[in-house]
């Protein structure tokens, strides 16, 4: 284990009973492929892309990164505390 991973606790300890009502870190993953591309007025090389992403109704998105095959979103779910 590295040095920085050491003091963290492992998942089979964790009891997720406790973590009800909670907020909850998840994401999707949305390839490329379903991703549609539109420029952006007249301006050489910018373009914005849009998909629909099935986020439940209370997410709220925390950090979308694109990789080389997909767009990844990660978001909170159960955000009332937030």
């Amino acid at each position: 284990m590295g040095r920085f991973t050491a003091n963290l606790p492992r998942m089979e300890n964790v009891d997720l009973s406790k973590a009800e009502g909670m907020p909850l870190l998840a994401r999707i993953v949305v390839p490329l492929t379903a991703v549609e591309r539109e420029a952006i007025g007249e301006v050489r090389g910018m373009s914005r892309e849009y998909c629909a992403v099935p986020l439940p109704p209370a997410a709220r998105v925390v950090q979308a990164e694109r990789t080389e095959g997909a767009w990844v979103v990660w978001y909170v779910e159960k955000v009332d505390a937030i």
